[in-house]
């Protein structure tokens, strides 16, 4: 599994992780949400241009300083959690994405380059 299925993951845990762990912070709940879903439309864009991985790296490292930049640091869980997740989404967006292990959105012609040919 390449590093687009756990960053597809990560995305909808950080949609859906604020709810099981009840982040108090209105703050940090409506960052983690809107991180979650640039990362999961990133992620898919991704697929199609490869460069857009960096736009997931991005995502990554503003939630290792969202917790700083927004002022919720004194709530453990959630900064605990946007440090995790973010240090996890920024690894997984570095390693490039073979062809065999993107998430294969749009239909492959290779074969019928090959069938022509011969």
């Amino acid at each position: 599994m390449r590093a687009r299925w756990p960053n597809l993951l990560l995305s909808v845990w950080l949609i859906i992780g604020p709810l099981i762990l009840g982040f108090d912070s209105p703050h940090a709940r409506a960052n983690t949400v809107t991180v979650g879903l640039c990362l999961f439309l990133f992620v898919l864009v991704a697929d199609s241009i490869p460069a857009f991985r960096f736009v997931d790296t991005a995502l990554g490292l503003w939630l290792l300083a969202s917790p700083f930049a927004l002022g919720y640091s004194d709530e453990i869980v959630p900064t605990a959690h946007n440090i995790a997740v973010g240090i996890v989404v920024a690894a997984l967006s570095l390693l490039p994405a073979k062809r065999a292990g993107q998430l294969k959105l749009r239909p492959s012609h290779e074969g019928v380059h090959e069938a022509s040919r011969g």
